[in-house]
Protein backbone atom coordinates (compact mmCIF):
# COMPACT_ATOMS: atom_id res chain seq x y z
CA UNK A 1 0.00 0.00 0.00
CA UNK A 2 1.60 3.37 -1.29
CA UNK A 3 1.80 5.72 1.51
CA UNK A 4 0.25 8.99 1.30
CA UNK A 5 2.03 12.13 0.05
CA UNK A 6 3.21 14.65 3.31
CA UNK A 7 1.05 17.03 3.89
CA UNK A 8 1.75 21.01 2.44
CA UNK A 9 0.07 22.86 5.46
CA UNK A 10 3.51 21.47 6.86
CA UNK A 11 5.75 21.94 4.78
CA UNK A 12 4.07 25.55 4.78
CA UNK A 13 4.12 25.60 8.33
CA UNK A 14 7.10 24.97 8.50
CA UNK A 15 9.25 27.95 5.93
CA UNK A 16 6.71 30.54 7.66
CA UNK A 17 8.27 32.99 8.95
CA UNK A 18 5.21 32.61 11.52
CA UNK A 19 6.38 29.86 12.83
CA UNK A 20 10.09 30.71 12.82
CA UNK A 21 12.69 30.81 15.87
CA UNK A 22 16.00 32.38 16.44
CA UNK A 23 17.86 30.85 18.95
CA UNK A 24 20.15 34.01 18.56
CA UNK A 25 17.98 36.13 20.08
CA UNK A 26 17.47 36.05 23.95
CA UNK A 27 13.10 36.67 24.78
CA UNK A 28 11.34 36.20 27.51
CA UNK A 29 7.94 34.65 27.13
CA UNK A 30 4.46 34.69 29.29
CA UNK A 31 1.67 33.18 28.79
CA UNK A 32 -2.41 34.43 30.38
CA UNK A 33 -5.68 32.96 31.49
CA UNK A 34 -6.67 29.35 29.99
CA UNK A 35 -3.73 29.11 28.14
CA UNK A 36 -1.32 29.63 30.98
CA UNK A 37 -3.22 27.00 32.75
CA UNK A 38 -2.89 24.63 30.03
CA UNK A 39 1.20 25.30 30.05
CA UNK A 40 -0.02 26.90 26.33
CA UNK A 41 3.14 29.22 25.59
CA UNK A 42 2.39 28.85 21.47
CA UNK A 43 4.88 26.90 20.95
CA UNK A 44 5.24 23.39 19.45
CA UNK A 45 4.38 21.72 22.85
CA UNK A 46 2.28 22.29 26.09
CA UNK A 47 5.11 22.83 28.79
CA UNK A 48 5.25 21.40 32.57
CA UNK A 49 5.04 25.43 34.10
CA UNK A 50 0.98 25.94 34.63
CA UNK A 51 0.76 29.10 36.79
CA UNK A 52 -0.20 32.34 36.29
CA UNK A 53 2.80 34.94 35.49
CA UNK A 54 4.83 31.98 34.70
CA UNK A 55 8.10 33.76 32.56
CA UNK A 56 10.13 31.35 30.54
CA UNK A 57 13.24 31.93 28.08
CA UNK A 58 13.67 29.03 25.07
CA UNK A 59 16.76 27.66 23.87
CA UNK A 60 15.53 25.49 21.44
CA UNK A 61 12.14 24.22 19.84
CA UNK A 62 13.15 20.76 19.31
CA UNK A 63 16.06 19.42 20.48
CA UNK A 64 17.67 15.80 19.37
CA UNK A 65 15.25 13.94 21.93
CA UNK A 66 12.44 16.03 20.29
CA UNK A 67 11.74 18.47 23.73
CA UNK A 68 11.12 21.80 23.95
CA UNK A 69 14.57 23.32 25.96
CA UNK A 70 13.77 25.99 28.31
CA UNK A 71 14.48 27.47 31.72
CA UNK A 72 12.65 29.56 34.51
CA UNK A 73 12.83 33.47 33.71
CA UNK A 74 11.72 34.41 37.18
CA UNK A 75 14.39 36.70 38.17
CA UNK A 76 14.14 38.70 35.25
CA UNK A 77 10.76 39.35 35.69
CA UNK A 78 11.11 40.63 38.81
CA UNK A 79 13.98 42.60 38.74
CA UNK A 80 12.95 44.01 35.86
CA UNK A 81 9.29 45.10 37.84
CA UNK A 82 11.09 45.84 40.97
CA UNK A 83 13.21 48.89 38.56
CA UNK A 84 10.08 50.16 37.29
CA UNK A 85 8.56 50.80 40.34
CA UNK A 86 11.71 52.97 41.29
CA UNK A 87 10.92 54.91 38.46
CA UNK A 88 14.97 56.06 37.85
CA UNK A 89 16.70 56.39 34.52
CA UNK A 90 20.86 55.96 35.20
CA UNK A 91 22.16 58.83 35.69
CA UNK A 92 25.59 58.23 33.79
CA UNK A 93 26.98 55.25 31.42
CA UNK A 94 30.86 53.89 31.39
CA UNK A 95 32.48 50.82 31.04
CA UNK A 96 32.12 48.67 28.46
CA UNK A 97 28.69 49.60 27.18
CA UNK A 98 29.91 53.08 26.75
CA UNK A 99 32.88 51.46 24.51
CA UNK A 100 30.04 49.81 22.34
CA UNK A 101 27.21 52.83 22.24
CA UNK A 102 30.74 54.81 20.85
CA UNK A 103 29.39 58.71 19.84
CA UNK A 104 25.89 57.00 19.42
CA UNK A 105 25.68 57.57 23.53
CA UNK A 106 26.06 61.53 23.02
CA UNK A 107 22.67 61.19 21.24
CA UNK A 108 20.17 63.47 23.66
CA UNK A 109 16.48 62.66 23.51
CA UNK A 110 13.71 64.87 24.09
CA UNK A 111 11.54 65.57 27.38
CA UNK A 112 8.12 66.12 27.00
CA UNK A 113 7.47 67.74 30.54
CA UNK A 114 5.91 71.02 32.23
CA UNK A 115 8.45 70.84 34.79
CA UNK A 116 11.68 71.98 32.26
CA UNK A 117 12.24 74.33 29.94
CA UNK A 118 11.28 73.96 26.65
CA UNK A 119 13.58 72.92 23.69
CA UNK A 120 14.24 74.56 20.04
CA UNK A 121 12.62 73.57 17.18
CA UNK A 122 14.52 72.95 14.19
CA UNK A 123 13.33 76.09 12.39
CA UNK A 124 14.89 78.32 14.97
CA UNK A 125 18.30 76.29 15.32
CA UNK A 126 18.79 76.88 11.74
CA UNK A 127 17.14 80.44 12.01
CA UNK A 128 19.98 80.96 14.51
CA UNK A 129 23.30 79.42 12.50
CA UNK A 130 21.82 81.27 9.14
CA UNK A 131 22.23 84.75 11.39
CA UNK A 132 25.53 83.58 12.64
CA UNK A 133 26.71 82.57 9.14
CA UNK A 134 26.70 79.08 9.83
CA UNK A 135 24.40 78.48 6.81
CA UNK A 136 27.36 76.35 4.66
CA UNK A 137 27.53 73.49 7.62
CA UNK A 138 27.02 70.29 6.07
CA UNK A 139 24.42 67.74 7.74
CA UNK A 140 25.82 65.33 9.24
CA UNK A 141 24.71 62.27 11.93
CA UNK A 142 26.64 60.57 14.51
CA UNK A 143 25.19 57.42 13.13
CA UNK A 144 28.96 56.16 12.01
CA UNK A 145 30.98 53.22 12.42
CA UNK A 146 32.02 51.96 16.45
CA UNK A 147 35.35 51.18 15.66
CA UNK A 148 36.17 50.26 19.68
CA UNK A 149 33.54 47.62 18.91
CA UNK A 150 34.96 46.17 15.75
CA UNK A 151 37.34 42.76 15.66
CA UNK A 152 40.90 42.78 14.24
CA UNK A 153 39.26 41.11 11.10
CA UNK A 154 36.09 43.78 10.61
CA UNK A 155 38.88 46.72 11.48
CA UNK A 156 40.61 45.19 8.21
CA UNK A 157 37.52 44.60 5.94
CA UNK A 158 36.59 48.44 7.08
CA UNK A 159 40.13 50.25 6.34
CA UNK A 160 39.87 48.71 2.56
CA UNK A 161 36.46 50.49 2.26
CA UNK A 162 37.87 53.33 3.64
CA UNK A 163 40.79 53.94 1.36
CA UNK A 164 38.73 53.85 -1.35
CA UNK A 165 36.92 56.97 -0.63
CA UNK A 166 40.47 59.06 -0.72
CA UNK A 167 39.10 60.73 -3.75
CA UNK A 168 36.14 62.08 -2.05
CA UNK A 169 37.42 63.18 0.62
CA UNK A 170 39.88 65.31 -1.35
CA UNK A 171 36.87 66.40 -2.76
CA UNK A 172 35.59 67.57 0.31
CA UNK A 173 38.58 69.10 1.70
CA UNK A 174 38.78 71.66 -1.64
CA UNK A 175 35.03 72.16 -0.91
CA UNK A 176 35.42 72.99 2.58
CA UNK A 177 38.83 75.02 2.31
CA UNK A 178 38.11 76.48 -1.16
CA UNK A 179 37.86 79.69 0.07
CA UNK A 180 40.77 79.89 2.35
CA UNK A 181 44.36 79.65 -0.01
CA UNK A 182 46.00 79.45 3.85
CA UNK A 183 44.54 76.08 4.40
CA UNK A 184 43.64 74.85 0.85
CA UNK A 185 44.74 70.84 -0.22
CA UNK A 186 45.99 72.23 -3.51
CA UNK A 187 48.54 69.59 -4.35
CA UNK A 188 49.96 68.54 -1.49
CA UNK A 189 49.33 64.81 0.51
CA UNK A 190 46.31 64.41 2.17
CA UNK A 191 49.19 63.32 5.34
CA UNK A 192 50.98 66.48 5.20
CA UNK A 193 47.54 68.39 4.88
CA UNK A 194 46.42 66.15 8.34
CA UNK A 195 49.49 67.31 9.89
CA UNK A 196 49.31 71.17 8.71
CA UNK A 197 45.66 71.53 9.67
CA UNK A 198 44.40 70.71 13.72
CA UNK A 199 40.95 69.94 12.38
CA UNK A 200 39.18 66.61 12.64
CA UNK A 201 38.09 66.52 8.86
CA UNK A 202 38.36 62.79 8.23
CA UNK A 203 35.74 62.46 11.37
CA UNK A 204 33.36 65.17 9.43
CA UNK A 205 33.69 63.68 6.37
CA UNK A 206 32.33 60.13 7.51
CA UNK A 207 29.38 61.52 9.93
CA UNK A 208 28.78 63.89 6.32
CA UNK A 209 28.81 61.21 3.97
CA UNK A 210 27.04 58.50 6.63
CA UNK A 211 24.02 61.15 6.52
CA UNK A 212 23.58 61.09 2.87
CA UNK A 213 23.56 57.40 2.86
CA UNK A 214 20.72 57.06 5.30
CA UNK A 215 18.44 59.56 3.33
CA UNK A 216 18.74 58.43 -0.23
CA UNK A 217 16.02 57.49 -2.00
CA UNK A 218 16.40 54.16 -1.56
CA UNK A 219 18.69 53.40 1.25
CA UNK A 220 20.64 50.35 1.70
CA UNK A 221 21.61 51.33 5.62
CA UNK A 222 19.09 51.95 8.68
CA UNK A 223 20.48 54.55 10.63
CA UNK A 224 21.08 53.28 14.16
CA UNK A 225 19.70 54.70 17.11
CA UNK A 226 20.66 52.42 20.17
CA UNK A 227 18.47 52.97 23.51
CA UNK A 228 20.86 54.92 25.81
CA UNK A 229 20.11 52.86 28.55
CA UNK A 230 20.23 49.54 26.68
CA UNK A 231 16.39 49.47 26.95
CA UNK A 232 16.38 49.57 31.20
CA UNK A 233 14.31 52.86 31.17
CA UNK A 234 12.01 54.06 28.64
CA UNK A 235 10.28 57.03 30.55
CA UNK A 236 11.97 60.37 30.21
CA UNK A 237 11.04 62.59 33.09
CA UNK A 238 12.75 64.51 36.00
CA UNK A 239 14.09 63.99 39.26
CA UNK A 240 10.78 66.14 40.77
CA UNK A 241 8.78 64.03 38.71
CA UNK A 242 10.53 61.00 39.62
CA UNK A 243 10.12 62.31 43.46
CA UNK A 244 5.83 62.87 42.95
CA UNK A 245 5.31 60.06 40.92
CA UNK A 246 6.73 57.11 43.02
CA UNK A 247 6.92 55.84 46.29
CA UNK A 248 10.22 55.36 47.77
CA UNK A 249 11.60 51.47 48.04
CA UNK A 250 12.36 49.26 51.19
CA UNK A 251 15.85 48.82 51.99
CA UNK A 252 18.02 46.98 54.60
CA UNK A 253 21.58 48.64 55.56
CA UNK A 254 23.66 45.54 55.33
CA UNK A 255 26.00 46.00 58.62
CA UNK A 256 27.38 49.61 60.08
CA UNK A 257 31.34 49.28 59.19
CA UNK A 258 32.04 51.47 56.55
CA UNK A 259 34.65 50.85 53.94
CA UNK A 260 35.29 53.76 51.82
CA UNK A 261 33.19 56.16 53.45
CA UNK A 262 29.93 54.70 52.64
CA UNK A 263 28.10 51.42 53.66
CA UNK A 264 26.12 48.83 51.68
CA UNK A 265 22.38 48.57 51.28
CA UNK A 266 20.03 45.95 49.73
CA UNK A 267 17.00 47.09 48.07
CA UNK A 268 14.96 46.66 44.55
CA UNK A 269 17.22 43.37 43.93
CA UNK A 270 20.54 44.54 44.28
CA UNK A 271 23.01 46.26 46.48
CA UNK A 272 23.98 50.48 46.52
CA UNK A 273 26.17 52.33 48.50
CA UNK A 274 25.07 54.98 50.79
CA UNK A 275 26.79 57.78 51.66
CA UNK A 276 27.74 58.35 55.72
CA UNK A 277 26.77 61.81 55.43
CA UNK A 278 23.30 60.88 54.63
CA UNK A 279 23.30 57.92 57.59
CA UNK A 280 21.38 59.64 60.67
CA UNK A 281 22.41 58.28 63.94
CA UNK A 282 18.82 56.84 65.15
CA UNK A 283 18.12 55.72 61.96
CA UNK A 284 16.87 52.16 62.04
CA UNK A 285 18.04 49.11 59.80
CA UNK A 286 15.02 48.80 57.74
CA UNK A 287 14.16 52.00 56.25
CA UNK A 288 12.69 53.53 52.92
CA UNK A 289 15.18 54.94 50.53
CA UNK A 290 15.82 56.51 47.14
CA UNK A 291 18.26 56.52 43.65
CA UNK A 292 20.77 59.69 44.02
CA UNK A 293 23.44 57.92 41.22
CA UNK A 294 22.84 54.85 38.42
CA UNK A 295 25.76 54.26 36.71
CA UNK A 296 25.46 51.62 33.23
CA UNK A 297 28.29 50.17 32.81
CA UNK A 298 27.06 47.13 31.53
CA UNK A 299 24.53 45.67 29.10
CA UNK A 300 23.15 41.71 28.40
CA UNK A 301 23.76 40.99 25.07
CA UNK A 302 20.11 40.00 24.04
CA UNK A 303 21.03 39.29 20.63
CA UNK A 304 24.40 36.29 20.39
CA UNK A 305 25.33 33.04 19.73
CA UNK A 306 24.70 32.47 23.59
CA UNK A 307 22.31 35.66 24.51
CA UNK A 308 22.87 36.79 27.77
CA UNK A 309 19.98 37.87 30.53
CA UNK A 310 20.24 39.50 33.80
CA UNK A 311 23.79 38.14 35.08
CA UNK A 312 25.13 40.39 32.23
CA UNK A 313 23.80 43.66 33.96
CA UNK A 314 26.56 45.32 35.68
CA UNK A 315 25.22 48.78 37.81
CA UNK A 316 26.92 50.77 40.14
CA UNK A 317 24.15 52.76 42.31
CA UNK A 318 23.94 55.05 45.12
CA UNK A 319 20.82 55.51 47.51
CA UNK A 320 19.94 58.18 50.11
CA UNK A 321 17.37 57.81 52.92
CA UNK A 322 14.25 59.06 51.87
CA UNK A 323 11.90 58.31 55.05
CA UNK A 324 9.45 60.03 57.49
CA UNK A 325 12.05 60.74 59.72
CA UNK A 326 14.02 62.51 57.29
CA UNK A 327 11.37 64.12 55.98
CA UNK A 328 10.97 65.60 59.26
CA UNK A 329 14.28 67.46 59.61
CA UNK A 330 13.70 69.42 56.22
CA UNK A 331 12.18 73.00 56.19
CA UNK A 332 8.93 71.76 55.06
CA UNK A 333 8.34 67.93 54.73
CA UNK A 334 4.90 68.04 53.12
CA UNK A 335 4.18 67.28 49.89
CA UNK A 336 5.26 69.82 46.97
CA UNK A 337 1.54 71.25 45.96
CA UNK A 338 -0.37 69.98 49.10
CA UNK A 339 -2.33 72.18 51.53
CA UNK A 340 0.05 71.66 54.12
CA UNK A 341 3.36 72.64 52.01
CA UNK A 342 1.60 75.67 51.34
CA UNK A 343 0.21 76.88 54.61
CA UNK A 344 3.41 75.84 55.98
CA UNK A 345 5.41 78.66 57.96
CA UNK A 346 9.10 79.11 57.19
CA UNK A 347 11.36 78.57 60.08
CA UNK A 348 11.43 81.94 61.72
CA UNK A 349 16.00 83.06 61.78
CA UNK A 350 17.11 85.60 64.79
CA UNK A 351 19.79 86.98 62.31
CA UNK A 352 17.04 88.49 60.30
CA UNK A 353 14.95 90.04 62.89
CA UNK A 354 16.65 93.11 62.85
CA UNK A 355 16.11 93.63 59.30
CA UNK A 356 12.87 93.42 58.98
CA UNK A 357 9.82 96.00 59.94
CA UNK A 358 7.92 94.86 63.08
CA UNK A 359 4.42 93.77 62.59
CA UNK A 360 1.81 95.54 65.09
CA UNK A 361 0.16 92.40 66.94
CA UNK A 362 -3.25 92.17 67.03
CA UNK A 363 -5.64 91.45 69.76
CA UNK A 364 -6.16 87.77 70.79
CA UNK A 365 -9.03 86.68 72.29
CA UNK A 366 -8.92 83.30 73.84
CA UNK A 367 -11.36 81.10 74.20
CA UNK A 368 -11.85 81.70 78.18
CA UNK A 369 -12.22 85.57 77.03
CA UNK A 370 -15.42 84.92 74.82
CA UNK A 371 -18.07 85.84 77.77
CA UNK A 372 -21.00 87.41 76.05
CA UNK A 373 -20.97 89.57 79.73
CA UNK A 374 -17.77 90.87 79.27
CA UNK A 375 -17.45 91.15 75.88
CA UNK A 376 -20.72 93.97 76.28
CA UNK A 377 -19.11 95.39 78.97
CA UNK A 378 -15.70 96.28 77.62
CA UNK A 379 -17.70 97.46 74.52
CA UNK A 380 -19.70 99.93 76.44
CA UNK A 381 -16.69 101.17 78.29
CA UNK A 382 -15.21 101.97 74.61
CA UNK A 383 -17.89 103.45 73.15
CA UNK A 384 -18.19 105.74 75.95
CA UNK A 385 -14.65 107.02 75.77
CA UNK A 386 -15.70 107.71 72.71
CA UNK A 387 -18.70 109.45 72.59
CA UNK A 388 -17.56 111.69 76.61
CA UNK A 389 -17.75 115.09 76.02
CA UNK A 390 -14.91 116.92 76.28
CA UNK A 391 -14.41 118.94 79.32
CA UNK A 392 -14.17 122.68 79.41
CA UNK A 393 -10.76 124.32 79.35
CA UNK A 394 -9.99 125.53 82.82
CA UNK A 395 -8.61 129.38 82.85
CA UNK A 396 -5.43 129.87 84.26
CA UNK A 397 -4.97 133.15 85.09
CA UNK A 398 -8.43 132.75 87.58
Amino acid sequence: MATPPPSQFAALLRRSKFASFDPHIGQVYTAFDGNAARGNFGLKRPLAVRRRNAHITVQAIDSREQQTVWRSAEPENRWIRMWDETGTAPTRIAGSWEARLGALGEIQFRIDSDLVPGEESSESKEQAKEDEGEEDVLPMTEATRNLSAMSPKEFERYLERVRELRPAFREFLNKKYGKDAKNAVADESLMSHATRVAANDFQEFLKHRAYLEYREPRPRYIEQQPHRFAGLNYTRSTPLQTQLNTKPHVGRILGDKAQQGAVVVATAGMTSTLKLKELLDDVPPVTTFRYSEVELNAAPATVAVKPQGLEGVKMATEVRIFSEQSRAKTPNPYRPGSKPYITHGAPSNPNTNNMTTPVKQQANFTESEKDPDRIATALLSTLGNIIKPAEPPTDSTQ
